[in-house]
C-alpha cells in the first residue's frame, strides 16, 4: 500500500511540474527510461477479468468492414470474441489462449471451424502474431517493452517522452543512423548498398533487426503510441491509444488503432470501447458442432 501510495504521489508531482512546464510553452523535463517505464507501469489496469463492447473498423487485403464486437478476457489465460456486423446476427466467434486459436464461422453457406495456431493470422495481418499481442493492444501496454534484452535510450518529443531500443551495430549499418539521431517520426528504410544488405541479413534474424519506439504521455505516462520497424522484413507494425478512462485500478485505452504497413499493403483495424466492465468471472461459450466443417486455416 505504502508503495503504491509512493508511486501515485511522484506520478502528480512529475505532472504538475510538466504542466507547468508546458504552459509556458516549454518541453516536458527529460527522465531516464527505467523512470519512463516505472511510472508508466503504475498506470495500468490489470483486472483478471474484464467484458467489453467494442466497435471495430477493419481494412484488411483492401477490405473494409465495420462490425460490434462482445469480448470478454481473462488476463493471462483467454480472450473470447463473438463478432456481430450490422444486422445483428452473430457470424464469427473467436477464442484465444495462450497458445491455440478456436475460430467459428457462422455465415450461412460458408460455415467452418478452425482450430490451431497463430501462424495463420500472419499471411492475414501480414506480421507475426501472439496472444500477448492481443492482450497487450486491448490493454494499452507495451508489446515487448520489458523485454530482458532491450535497453533504451530516452528522448523528449513535444509533450511525450520517447524511448527507442538501442540497437546493434549492424542495424546502423543498414540504416546509416544511430538510435540517438532519429527524429521521433522517422519511418527508418534500409540505406545500405546491396552488398551490405545480403552480408548483414545472412548473420541476422528478425529479433536482430527490430527497431522499437514507444511513445508516453508527459503527464500521465499512459502508453500513446508504440512504433516497430522490422528492417528484416521491410514492414512495421504502428499501434496508438487515447481516450483513456481511469478504471480497474488504473488507466484503460477507449480508442486504439492498429496500422500494419509491408512490401504486399497497408492492414488497418480501429478498436472503440463502447462499454466496459470489470471483476466478474464471465463465460467463454465454445463448441464447434459435430456437422460444421473443419479447416487447416481461415
Amino acid at each position: 500500500m505504502r508503495v503504491v501510495l509512493w508511486l501515485t504521489a511522484v506520478l502528480l508531482l512529475a505532472g504538475c511540474t510538466n504542466m507547468r512546464r508546458l504552459e509556458k510553452g516549454k518541453p516536458i523535463r527529460s527522465e531516464s527510461a527505467s523512470a519512463v517505464v516505472r511510472k508508466h507501469l503504475a498506470t495500468l489496469a490489470k483486472p483478471e477479468w474484464s467484458a467489453m463492447k467494442l466497435q471495430v473498423e477493419a481494412n484488411l487485403n483492401g477490405e473494409r468492414n465495420s462490425f460490434k464486437v462482445n469480448a470478454r478476457m481473462r488476463r493471462d489465460s483467454a480472450i473470447w470474441l463473438s463478432i456481430t456486423p450490422a444486422l445483428g446476427v452473430e457470424v464469427a466467434r473467436i477464442l484465444l489462449s495462450e497458445d491455440s486459436v478456436y475460430f467459428m464461422s457462422k455465415v450461412p453457406g460458408n460455415r467452418f471451424a478452425y482450430v490451431g495456431g497463430y501462424a495463420t493470422f500472419d499471411s492475414l495481418l501480414g506480421t507475426s502474431f501472439t496472444y500477448e499481442m492481443a492482450q497487450h493492444v486491448l490493454c494499452g501496454e507495451g508489446i515487448n517493452l520489458l523485454d530482458d534484452e532491450s535497453k533504451y535510450i530516452s528522448k523528449v518529443d513535444g509533450r511525450e517522452h520517447l524511448l527507442i531500443n538501442k540497437y546493434k551495430r549492424r542495424v546502423r549499418r543498414l540504416v546509416g543512423v544511430k538510435e540517438k539521431e532519429i527524429s521521433p517520426n522517422d519511418s527508418l528504410t534500409v540505406e545500405a548498398t546491396m552488398e551490405v544488405q545480403e552480408r548483414v541479413m545472412s548473420r541476422s534474424d528478425d529479433a536482430d533487426l527490430l527497431v522499437k519506439r514507444y511513445w508516453f504521455d508527459g503527464l500521465g505516462y499512459q502508453l500513446t503510441r508504440t512504433r516497430f520497424d522490422d528492417l528484416y522484413n521491410g514492414r512495421s507494425v504502428e499501434i496508438s491509444h487515447g481516450r483513456f478512462e481511469p478504471e480497474a485500478g488504473g488507466w484503460t485505452p477507449h480508442r486504439t488503432g492498429l496500422v500494419i504497413s509491408s512490401p504486399e499493403g497497408t492492414q488497418s483495424i480501429e478498436i472503440e470501447i463502447m462499454r466496459a466492465r470489470y471483476g466478474k468471472p464471465y463465460p467463454m461459450p465454445f463448441v464447434i458442432p459435430e456437422e460444421v466443417e473443419r479447416r487447416n486455416g481461415l
